[in-house]
């Protein structure tokens, strides 16, 4: 169960940067949604609203127990007029993801915290790219789950 446990996790942690988004005033919570990157294929056809979520979940075994994990939060601001909302969601979530951060990890059945995944260096921030109505960025972080896992 490491790979949903890690999905799981890594989505809730998104769920929260979302959170911090609307508390911090950057755009209301009825503009801006979850969204399974990995799970569409035409990004013309998403819902009308800003969207953050994860997707290109690896994990590798690097010694018995110790897994390396990398992932990105991919921002697609919708009708955005000067990236303003934009920059400001790539911002909050880069800084939420910089090595040192610790990642809260839940069993993806019991929804119960059992272990944590330590970002390491190696975070980024992908250049833009954008579509008739969307502007997209993917913010990409790495790290070691705990053995605990």
């Amino acid at each position: 169960m490491i790979y949903m446990n890690t999905w799981t996790s890594i989505a809730t942690f998104t769920n929260q940067r979302i959170q911090e988004i609307v508390a911090n005033g950057v755009t209301p919570a009825n503009s801006v949604l979850m969204f399974d990157w990995e799970n569409s294929t035409n990004i013309e056809e998403a819902p009308a609203f800003h969207l953050v979520g994860p997707a290109s979940l690896g994990i590798e075994e690097v010694s018995p127990g110790i897994h390396h994990v990398s992932f990105v939060i991919g921002v697609g601001s919708f009708n955005d007029e000067g990236l303003h909302t934009h920059r400001q969601m790539v911002d909050l979530i880069y800084n939420s993801v910089k090595s040192g951060t610790r990642i809260a990890v839940y069993n993806a059945t019991t929804e119960s915290e059992y272990s944590w995944l330590k970002l390491t260096d190696g975070t980024g921030v992908a250049p833009m790219t954008r579509s008739n109505t969307r502007a997209l960025q993917f913010i990409q972080a790495e790290g070691l789950l705990d053995p605990l896992a």
